[in-house]
């Protein structure tokens, strides 16, 4: 029986079939202190880190620097990438929409930014690291992770979250590295451990870092 909570604050529990509903209901509540402080947390995070609300004056993150989002206005209209100017990172936009429709045109045109950026860093960083770790995926992909910053099939592709490219560059690396060493241990025992501290041997603050972060790198 496995219990997770979202961000939302849902407790979302999945049984077998063979346990009746009141096992089920005995297991969750011998776990009520540890759902009530993941609840806790999550709340905490959203007051840290409240929804974006695309607005001029927002703060967006690219390799663990801050930048001001500013919104200006264009003829033609959204189609034009991001640009970064010292500390800001300007959209250019219309007025045509409804509010609603450019939020979220504004958040896709950031988001694909960002998956630009990410296949780019990436790929520089992973053909660094499989050379040292003596590896080589079979292929690198950038995609929407909400979970997971990274993973890593059977057949030696990679897979990477398109938020990677917010955090920090030894950030980025610890990922990487992590993702690499499963071409070799695909488990997460202690030779894993042991292959990642020769490649990184910070590993455990960047994992904690990260952890404690990782709500900073949403849109």
């Amino acid at each position: 029986m496995a219990i997770s909570i979202t961000p939302a604050s849902q407790v979302i529990v999945l049984a077998p079939r063979f346990l009746n509903e009141d096992k089920i209901k005995s297991i969750v509540k011998n776990k009520s202190r540890w759902i009530l402080e993941k609840q806790n947390y999550f709340k905490r995070l959203s007051e840290q880190y409240p929804p974006k609300e695309f607005v001029s004056g927002e703060q967006i993150l690219f390799l663990g620097r801050k930048y001001r989002l500013k919104l200006r206005s264009n003829e033609e209209g959204f189609g034009r990438p991001p640009v970064l100017s010292g500390r800001r990172m300007s959209i250019f936009i219309d007025n045509q929409n409804n509010p609603e429709d450019r939020k979220q045109r504004i958040k896709n045109t950031i988001a694909n930014w960002f998956a630009d950026k990410a296949e780019k860093i990436v790929g520089q960083r992973v053909k660094r690291y499989a050379n040292l770790l003596g590896v080589k995926p079979t292929g690198i992909k950038i995609r929407e992770q909400k979970k997971q910053w990274g993973s890593c099939s059977k057949s030696g592709i990679l897979r990477f979250n398109w938020r990677i490219a917010m955090a920090p560059i030894s950030i980025i690396d610890y990922i990487v590295v992590h993702e690499l060493t499963h071409l070799k241990v695909q488990n997460h025992s202690a030779d894993f451990w042991r292959l990642v501290s020769l490649v990184v041997s910070d590993y455990q603050n960047r994992r904690k870092w990260l952890r404690e972060n990782s709500a900073a790198f949403r849109l």
